[in-house]
């Protein structure tokens, strides 16, 4: 019952919201989609009326469990709908971008999969076009701090919020991302104590851990097969995170990475990516930590928190779908980078929006109003409206879609949304 009543919250939710987010490694290594965000209202009721039996967990017991063999697998309501329906896996990479990283992508395009990339700043700055690549292909992205090194992040609070802070700028200056998800390197178990936990929390970052490893990281070059062995004995459940890798040194994982997909695909897995809408797999805390540190103070996390704060004013949903807008026989189409959700609504270019109802735009650089004709429906911003400040407009401007469309005098008459694809029907209004 309580499931149900949480499916029935996020369908209210849904409905009004959905168009209103390297190479070094340790010796002794890692650890000894949104897929249906929002659809039609039959089908998110039928997927609510399903989960009032609550989800089928598929589970195998096996020789390689993760981790932690007693973590719970939870979900938030956002993907009760999906686990009544599927189970589904979650595919992790971390400590990338790299070359081999291109690999990866190539293999989840053939397998028409998605993945999440967990990735260090430094890698970054190396890597920017494949940063952007992993973005443009619709996958998702998540910090990993800059360096990997260990025995800083893990000596004060302040030290690994420094690198989680540069690797955040990092991957905005590069993708045009903020992203909230993180993955502490050596995952969290024994490296974080409950103050790590909570100054991270009130900073507004999601830490995620894994509950099947891979086990291309125990070592230096472990064996593709290997990999697929492990995988393959892991303690299975219907939400399953697997941890793999994608820096220089992990070509044994790129060969590992299509039989782990059609391992899970023959499961009857569904493949997601990680969103801030996703409940995350946490190890317990250990009762000892590996390091001898100061207590997370205050000002430590204040920092974070006022860096949060100011940065993420405009934050940017990760998309990992495409748009596409058809009105009146013309298909209007948007990548998942040239569009944002924020707060529940979707804004999208001006330009691109207005140009693909046969209308014009008008920018008056002077007062710093742009202006446009849709539909012979006039309706301008000011420089402020759209993001700008006193007369200067932006260089991209961003207008919610929904209400544009109003303004315009087009209603919306049909939506669907499917793991690649966020698809909106409007037509002229007789308002």
């Amino acid at each position: 019952m309580r499931l149900l009543v949480q499916t029935g919250l996020c369908l209210v939710v849904l409905w009004f919201g959905l168009l209103g987010a390297g190479p070094v490694t340790e010796d002794q290594g890692e650890a000894a989609s949104e897929l249906a965000h929002a659809g039609l209202a039959s089908e998110v009721a039928a997927a609510a009326g399903r989960s009032a039996e609550g989800p089928a967990v598929h589970q195998e017991e096996g020789a390689g469990s993760p981790i932690l063999a007693d973590q719970l697998v939870n979900y938030s309501a956002e993907e009760a709908k999906t686990a009544a329906a599927k189970p589904t896996v979650y595919l992790t990479f971390d400590d990338g971008p790299s070359e081999k990283t291109k690999e990866v992508l190539a293999i989840l395009k053939r397998e028409g999969v998605k993945g999440t990339f967990f990735m260090l700043g430094k890698e970054v700055k190396q890597y920017p076009d494949i940063a952007r690549q992993v973005v443009k292909e619709g996958h998702a992205i998540g910090n990993h701090t800059y360096d990997h090194v260990y025995k800083e992040l893990y000596s004060s609070f302040s030290a690994f919020a420094k690198q989680v802070m540069d690797t955040d700028d990092e991957i905005y200056k590069v993708t045009g991302i903020r992203t909230n998800l993180l993955r502490a390197p050596g995952g969290t178990f024994g490296n974080f104590d409950q103050g790590y936990y909570d100054a991270l929390a009130k900073a507004g970052y999601i830490v995620n851990d894994w509950n099947v490893d891979s086990g291309d990281s125990t070592r230096v070059g472990v064996p593709a097969q290997e990999i697929i062995n492990t995988v393959k004995g892991s303690r299975l459940s219907s939400k399953v995170v697997v941890l793999m890798h994608d820096s220089s040194i992990h070509g044994e994982s790129v060969k590992a990475l299509p039989e782990v997909i059609d391992f899970f695909k023959n499961k009857g897995y569904q493949f997601a990516v990680l969103t801030d809408q996703v409940k995350p797999i946490q190890f317990r805390l250990s009762p000892s930590m590996k390091w001898k540190r100061p207590k997370v103070t205050a000002a430590e996390t204040l920092t974070l928190v006022q860096y949060t704060a100011r940065t993420r004013t405009t934050l940017p949903r990760q998309n990992t779908q495409s748009l596409i807008i058809h009105a009146g026989g013309e298909d209007i189409p948007f990548a998942p980078q040239d569009y944002r959700m924020l707060n529940g609504t979707i804004d999208v270019p001006l330009r691109q929006l207005s140009l693909g109802l046969h209308g014009i735009i008008r920018l008056d650089m002077a007062s710093g109003v742009v202006e446009a004709m849709v539909n012979n429906q006039s309706a301008s911003w000011t420089a402020a409206e759209v993001g700008g400040s006193g007369t200067s407009l932006p260089s991209r401007i961003m207008v919610p879609l929904r209400e544009t469309l109003q303004r315009f005098h087009f209603g919306i008459s049909r939506i669907t949304v499917t793991e690649g694809k966020r698809e909106i029907w409007v037509e002229p209004s007789s308002v």
